[in-house]
């Protein structure tokens, strides 16, 4: 019988006694080990529940025999937990659940970036935004890019191909998701969306959004280009100190070395500049027949222009011929001058053009070269002519006796790019250049910034390039001036890169000895081209500026590259002059302006 069968402690068996048993042996053994199996699982239950107790300071007390673990008095407190509690807590340290509460109240106290609203009602197409392009609206785009696949937002239709392809419906239209007047590019806009503009330093109103690795744009505060009018008029002196403080000028510094600083305490400019401070361009009405080099077959992205001993100009210019079937398509834009960017030498009768290509050899450097400068030697009267060899440099110097006739072998001077060389009466020059990945105060919306080297000879490389800022504002296509009185002036591009909109990139510095330089005007000179028949037309962008000055140093015309201007530059028409020839969209040309010659 059981009650005979001896027993180990903890109801373990001892197997010797149990294995020649007449009465049930296999059925015994198969039952303690059940046994033995609950008595773990209970002794398993204990130990969790004294681990939960300890972690989370639950009161509890557990009695227990060497025979029995069955008897376990929980709280009250205990008593209430579910399994699923008691569990799922056992294995989570006091610390990490303190960790986890801090982190839900940091999440519920921190708002969530609020994404742009997408108005594309088909989740096959995603919105594309063209803020900065003033005819070309915010479009549906078929994921993936495919070109010509589009619809329109919602509150916007189509406009059968034409420009701004989507347009709004009307002004305060049902969505109060779109803007704009009616006919007008689409433009969206989620009311909930944070501000995504701030003011440049200079008084410009650029777009701020962007991470960190973004080129450190900065924190947004206004909701649109406007910046509400906060940025400051710089034409009305609010960005000037001594102005703004209505304080009289005490020097010629004050007015941007553009004038002189008068015995009553006002700036009298130089003819080719204005504002209460001098430090903006001022220019000529332009002549739709003479817009610079607008070529029939070739876009263009700048150009630099000398005059001959025979008074006639000579423009060597960046040429960007088409990628796929050169010798039949035309004007192909500027997207392909990485690779299919080269020099050309053109000519003309006027400083403000039409510039014709030569009839015969036209073309000075093969492609790959790019950002022509060319500079008449002090010393020798030999022309010296800069480009980049390469979408990144090196910059190349290339030297010609016979007033571009013909050329001697280019040489490399510099590893870095954008040229804007300086050549100084002891046959020397400083060639200004284009740094990247410069420390520029923040925030900034771009790394690149305009540095200095001096190139001894003719002969030899420049030196080493130190890539010191000159002026502590992002910057590209330095170009240096020197005029009559003998100061110093540089033209750039402000706003390179992902700094839009570039509606006001031109940039404008000043030093009386081209070493200390004053920080830049920003917006200059801007996108808009004012026409002699009263019109004008703005384009999206406006760079590589060069001044041409006279004999005596005075400015006498800016060339500059222009692109997304409006096809025909604004006439209905599309057949005044070589204004026919435009395409618009990412068409680029040279343009020609002259400077003021009339003072204020």
């Amino acid at each position: 019988p059981r009650s005979n069968r001896v027993c180990r402690s903890r109801g373990h068996l001892s197997p010797s006694r149990y294995d020649h048993d007449d009465d049930g042996p296999q059925d015994e053994v198969f039952y303690f080990q059940r046994l033995e199996k609950r008595n773990r699982f209970l002794w398993l239950m204990a130990f969790m529940l004294i681990v939960t107790a300890t972690y989370m300071g639950m009161p509890s007390q557990v009695k227990s025999t060497d025979t029995d673990v069955s008897m376990i008095d929980y709280s009250e407190e205990a008593a209430k937990m579910s399994v699923t509690q008691i569990i799922g807590n056992t294995f989570v340290p006091k610390k990490k659940k303190q960790q986890k509460k801090k982190q839900k109240m940091f999440e519920k106290e921190t708002p969530k970036v609020r994404k742009r609203w997408n108005p594309c009602l088909n989740t096959k197409y995603e919105l594309e935004r063209h803020d900065h392009e003033p005819r070309h609206g915010d479009i549906c785009r078929a994921k993936g890019g495919t070109m010509g696949l589009y619809v329109c937002p919602e509150g916007c239709h189509e406009t059968a191909g034409n420009t701004p392809y989507c347009a709004n419906d009307k002004s305060g239209s049902k969505s109060k998701h779109t803007m704009g007047d009616k006919g007008g590019a689409c433009r969206v806009r989620n009311p909930d969306a944070p501000p995504e503009y701030r003011c440049d330093y200079g008084g410009v109103c650029i777009m701020a959004v962007g991470s960190p690795k973004d080129q450190f744009k900065g924190v947004g505060q206004y909701y649109d280009d406007t910046c509400d009018g906060k940025c400051g008029d710089g034409r009305k002196g609010e960005l000037t100190a001594w102005i703004a403080e209505k304080r009289p000028c005490t020097t010629d510094l004050e007015c941007s070395l553009s004038g002189v600083c008068t015995p009553e305490g006002k700036c009298e400019c130089d003819p080719w500049a204005e504002g209460p401070d001098c430090s903006y361009l001022k220019f000529e009405l332009v002549d739709r027949a003479r817009l610079g080099y607008l070529d029939e077959r070739h876009s263009s992205w700048g150009g630099s222009v000398v005059q001959k001993s025979d008074d006639s100009y000579h423009m060597y210019v960046s040429e960007i011929i088409c990628k796929e079937d050169p010798d039949v398509r035309k004007r192909c834009g500027l997207n392909n001058w990485e690779t299919h960017s080269r020099i050309a030498q053109a000519t003309s009768t006027s400083i403000e053009g039409p510039y014709r290509r030569l009839a015969s050899d036209p073309v000075i450097l093969p492609p790959e070269h790019h950002n022509p400068s060319i500079h008449v030697k002090p010393t020798t009267g030999d022309w010296h002519l800069f480009t980049i060899s390469g979408p990144t440099g090196p910059i190349e110097r290339m030297i010609s006796s016979d007033e571009g006739k013909t050329w001697g072998n280019p040489k490399t001077v510099s590893p870095r790019q954008n040229p804007g060389p300086l050549m100084m009466k002891d046959g020397s020059t400083y060639l200004f250049y284009r740094a990247d990945g410069l420390d520029i105060p923040l925030p900034t919306c771009s790394n690149e910034g305009i540095s200095v080297t001096h190139c001894p000879s003719d002969d030899g490389p420049c030196n080493p390039p130190n890539d010191m800022l000159i002026f502590g504002h992002t910057g590209e296509d330095p170009s240096v001036f020197v005029d009559h009185r003998g100061n110093y002036h540089m033209l750039f591009n402000a706003l390179p890169y992902k700094c839009v909109p570039k509606f006001e990139q031109g940039g404008h510095a000043w030093s009386a000895d081209g070493f200390n330089w004053s920080d830049p005007r920003i917006g200059a000179f801007d996108t808009t081209v004012k026409f002699t028949d009263g019109t004008d037309m703005k384009c999206e962008r406006r760079e590589r500026p060069q001044m041409v000055t006279g004999k005596d140093g005075r400015p006498v015309a800016l060339v500059s590259a222009v692109t997304g201007c409006p096809k025909g530059l604004g006439d209905p028409s599309g057949s005044v002059g070589d204004g026919k020839l435009y395409r618009g969209a990412d068409d680029s040309f040279t343009l020609v302006q002259k400077m003021s010659t009339a003072a204020e």
